[in-house]
């Protein structure tokens, strides 16, 4: 009985899918082709997103490759041009020095003489050689001297006697420097009252020759009196 209702049973289902026209297998076959599509169809994605990142990598590439080629073009652009600006780099310019005076520009001139003409009368009482006496009585003519504001009358005729190689010797006292002897000729070598005195345009100070403060234009004069 059993085996009579399973048979009927299963006429009745093969049937019922003939008359819709599908099969159990075809359904199977069907979900099987389905899956199977949807596997190729996930799988093309994949090899499609695949071949896009490969691609952009790649154009990613290039583009780093293009750099760094331009790169060294510009490099090497820069290189070619380095040789053209140092030739006139080295293109030596012509340079002219102007010889500068190494000594201090003056800012005050004066003038200076030494004399001593009244030996000349009193010959018999010069005491030393009259040799060191000139014949006209002019030990240094006028001559001009440079020097510093502030220079006192001594510094004057000090430096006038180092230019002209006379000699020169004073000493300090309590008035300030005084002149002994000028060119060999001493005080008191014509007479007890003789010596050297010393006028700036024609007037004597009343300070020693080491206070006097020389202005520019001064006429100093050194004469031996006896």
């Amino acid at each position: 009985m059993k085996k009579i209702i399973a048979v009927v049973l299963s006429l009745i289902i093969c049937i019922s899918f003939s008359a819709c026209g599908k099969s159990p297998n075809a359904e199977l076959n069907v979900s099987a082709i389905g899956e199977n599509t949807g596997t190729a169809e996930n799988t093309s994605e994949y090899s499609e997103k695949e071949s896009v990142i490969s691609i952009e990598n790649s154009s990613e590439t290039n583009s780093t490759e293009i750099t760094k080629t331009h790169g060294s073009t510009e490099k090497g652009n820069t290189e070619t041009k380095n040789p053209s600006s140092k030739t006139e780099i080295s293109t030596v310019p012509t340079v002219t020095t102007t010889e500068k005076s190494t000594q201090p520009q003056p800012k005050t001139v004066c003038t200076v003489e030494i004399e001593c003409k009244s030996i000349l009368s009193k010959k018999n009482k010069f005491k030393k050689d009259i040799s060191l006496v000139p014949s006209n009585g002019i030990i240094l003519s006028p001559v001009s001297v440079n020097f510093d504001d502030g220079a006192s009358a001594f510094d004057v005729l000090q430096k006038a006697c180092v230019q002209k190689g006379i000699a020169l010797n004073a000493q300090k006292s309590s008035f300030g420097v005084y002149v002994v002897g000028i060119g060999g000729i001493e005080e008191k070598d014509c007479g007890a009252q003789s010596g050297w005195v010393y006028t700036v345009n024609g007037k004597s100070p009343s300070v020693g020759l080491g206070n006097y403060k020389i202005k520019n234009g001064d006429s100093i004069v050194l004469s031996y009196v006896c």
